[in-house]
């Protein structure tokens, strides 16, 4: 088993060191070009046209933004729940198929609550900010109200799930109405999420330490994106340590 460990990590390790290498001379490229775009003044010109873009689009961001994607997310709920009318409670292909579109309507309704944050974040550009918070209290209403449909007919279809998304709860009542193949679907689903938002974190660190040299953007976005990052380590590490040992 030692000799077979030790020609794995043999093997695996040029490659390993060849990425190492290929990520540190392209970050050495972007260094020096975000480095030039500070010194020639680019970065100065680029941070005053995104404020001007952003203090035009932002009284805007959230209602365009929640007619498109509540819109969407409307329409395949209606979509779904004709077709629930339809369904003789013995049919698998259609109830699938069902439950998929209802899952793309809590996708669409997530995206909608994301950029609300955004919009809702950047409503000091604009000269009346307190527009920008009425229309994100009202889109996040919007957007509980069709995930709440979305879980009803959810539930309908699944008389043995629980929760109800304006409960605190919800997740954990969710979770523990699940049975053992569904609670497997969704920790595949953490695991990959997991992955993600740590290769995200890091990729995001990267990218604002090199921003730092020219926009002068200060140490606080890597900070927040290592805190993001060492909470998702941290509690995946305890998170494993808890399971293993309740065995």
């Amino acid at each position: 088993m030692k000799d077979q460990v030790t020609r794995e990590n043999r093997k695996a390790l040029p490659k390993f060191v060849g990425t190492v290498l290929l990520f540190a001379f392209l970050g050495g490229i972007g260094g020096f070009i975000v480095t030039f775009a500070g010194v020639s003044g680019v970065a100065d010109w680029a941070e005053t046209g995104l404020k001007g873009l952003l203090a035009a689009v932002v009284p805007w961001g959230i209602p365009v933004s929640s007619l498109v994607l509540l819109g969407i997310g409307l329409g395949l709920y209606r979509s779904a729940k004709g077709r629930y009318s339809r369904w003789d409670g013995e049919d698998e292909d259609l109830a699938d198929g069902i439950e998929t579109t209802l899952s793309y309507v809590l996708l669409f309704t997530s995206l909608a609550v994301i950029l609300d944050f955004f919009f809702l974040s950047a409503a000091f550009l604009t000269s009346l900010p307190l527009i920008p918070v009425l229309c994100f209290v009202v889109s996040v209403v919007l957007s509980m109200v069709l995930q709440q449909k979305a879980v009803d007919l959810t539930r309908r279809m699944n008389p043995e799930k629980q929760g109800s998304v304006y409960d605190t709860k919800f997740q954990k009542k969710w979770m523990d109405s699940c049975d053992e193949a569904e609670k497997a679907q969704i920790g595949q689903a953490a695991y990959q999420a997991f992955r993600v938002a740590a290769g995200t974190c890091l990729g995001l660190w990267v990218v604002f330490t090199i921003l730092n040299f020219s926009f002068d953007i200060g140490l606080l976005p890597a900070l927040a994106v290592l805190v993001i990052f060492g909470v998702l380590q941290v509690t995946y590490c305890l998170t494993c340590i808890k399971l293993s040992c309740s065995k």
